[in-house]
């Protein structure tokens, strides 16, 4: 069986446990990655979990049930596809995130896969589905986290008292 093992790659202006968080929040995932339609959370104690994902691969509609192991500490999520979509046989893979300063890092996402029965045709629509997600994913990741690290450093908070006479 061919197995391919890919990797992409973007430098993002931000911290890395910021990074971090956002990759670990699936909720969030449809508003921030294209791809992404839906996702729900299944279980999860935290440092495991099990998701239902439904998003576009090559302009089509696919789901899959995924597990994801969150090492904060590491700043890595690995994840495996539990319940695949044809023509997927098996996909898994990992999130790092490196910092490269307190406030600039790098995101690495690894992906490896197989397509049912090594079909050569299922494994050329495979490498292209990988690989326009992840520009895709690691594109609007950068924009969204620099964007609101960015506002972040620009929002402040203040209050003020103005009396009234009334009762």
């Amino acid at each position: 069986m061919t197995t391919r093992e890919v990797e992409h790659e973007i430098t993002i202006a931000a911290p890395a446990p910021d990074v971090y968080r956002l990759l670990a929040e699936v909720d969030n995932w449809p508003r921030i990655f294209p791809p992404t339609i839906h996702v729900d959370r299944v279980e999860g104690d935290g440092a495991r979990e099990r998701i239902r994902i439904w998003a576009t691969a090559n302009g089509q509609p696919k789901n899959w049930t995924s597990r994801r192991e969150l090492d904060p500490e590491g700043l890595t999520i690995t994840f495996r596809q539990e319940v695949t979509t044809p023509p997927v046989a098996a996909m898994g893979g990992t999130w790092i995130i490196e910092p490269l300063g307190e406030e600039s890092s790098r995101v690495r996402l690894l992906h490896d896969y197989r397509a049912i029965d090594d079909d050569p045709h299922d494994l050329v629509w495979i490498d292209e589905a990988v690989d326009g997600n992840s520009r895709k994913e690691l594109a609007a990741l950068k924009e969204n986290v620099e964007f609101a690290h960015a506002a972040a450093e620009r929002t402040f908070s203040f209050e003020d008292t103005v009396r009234i006479d009334g009762a």
